[in-house]
């Protein structure tokens, strides 16, 4: 019984040495930690969704999801893994729970009992952005200045069943005495004046020409 007592202690230790050395991050020499905040800013616009972070990678077991609150910083978890935002309907949320979402297996190559398989969305009532969002900031090259990004991402709405996300704020700040850069970026879907059509210059003769056409109400265009 107590080398049974003695194995467990041991068991459970290595286990919890091993996950922390798994979720460490390794500092790389010659860097320094960028903190980054990736933000959604106009979810009050549109006050029907919830938008949902759904997380899959190697340190999730299917895939994650949670409901996205408004001012606050998404999230990925572990840096490898990898971060989808979707929209969907409160009412279908509020019926199902966000995480009982519609996906399929999916085989993977590898060596695995039973096989090797990852989780795809397959779910019709959520709409999924194709913006690839990496909110995690992780560490840079020591002579780059930039300590902190915060970075702004829009609803500019739907398309094709899609959601459409676009980077509508980044502000940069660094530790080189740099003043903080704002970058503002504008909405793709927002439609673009069309051009108002050139006059055409006239000479000499053809302003002649138009001046009798008008006596007989046969004007130039």
């Amino acid at each position: 019984m107590k080398k049974l007592f003695i194995y467990s202690l041991l068991s459970l230790a290595f286990m919890i040495l091993f996950s922390s050395t798994v979720s460490a991050d390794v500092i790389p020499p010659n860097s320094h930690p960028l903190d980054r905040c990736v933000k959604i800013v106009n979810l009050d616009e549109f006050t029907d969704i919830y938008l949902i972070g759904y997380i899959t990678g190697p340190m999730v077991k299917g895939h994650e999801a949670y409901i996205y609150k408004k001012d606050e910083c998404l999230s990925m978890g572990y840096k490898f893994n990898q971060l989808k935002v979707l929209a969907a309907k409160k009412s279908y949320i509020d019926s199902i729970g966000v995480n009982n979402l519609q996906v399929k297996k999916v085989q993977i190559p590898g060596e695995c009992p039973g096989g090797c398989y990852s989780e795809e969305l397959s779910d019709k009532n959520v709409f999924v952005s194709d913006e690839k969002i990496h909110p995690y900031g992780g560490y840079i090259d020591q002579g780059n200045p930039l300590i902190k990004e915060t970075i702004e991402y829009s609803i500019a709405g739907y398309s094709n069943g899609k959601l459409i996300l676009y980077k509508s704020k980044q502000t940069s700040e660094y530790n080189n005495g740099t003043p903080k850069k704002v970058e503002t970026f504008s909405n793709p879907l927002e439609p673009t004046p069309a051009p108002s059509p050139e006059l055409t210059k006239r000479g000499f003769w053809q302003s002649i020409i138009c001046f009798f056409r008008a006596l007989f109400g046969r004007g130039c265009q």
